[in-house]
């Protein structure tokens, strides 16, 4: 299982990592420059979340049209609340097929 925090580095600002839970490692970390850039990770996160439920160990690009419907519905309250932020969405779904 993979974990997600958002840390702050005097070096860089906020940087997002990924830690595996079981061995316990820090498997990527990703520097967040804007809102919208930890706005997308979230999303993906969240995306990420319905792969991992379904027992699919892919991406968007191979995603079944169930699981994309599952991300949409988890995505909606968040993008209810940050509107502006709505254009993610549609990026992260250009990469399914």
């Amino acid at each position: 299982m993979t974990a997600y925090d958002l840390v702050w580095s005097d070096k860089v600002g906020y940087v997002w990592l990924a830690i595996s839970i079981d061995p316990v490692y820090i498997d990527t970390g990703n520097w967040i420059e804007s809102a919208a850039g930890l706005c997308y990770e979230c999303l993906n996160d969240i995306a990420l979340d319905v792969f991992g439920m379904t027992g699919n160990d892919h991406d968007f690009e191979d995603a079944d049209p169930l699981e994309l419907a599952e991300i949409k519905r988890r995505w909606k309250p968040y993008i209810g609340q940050l509107p502006k932020y709505a254009y993610l969405c549609d990026e992260l779904l250009s990469r399914s097929k």
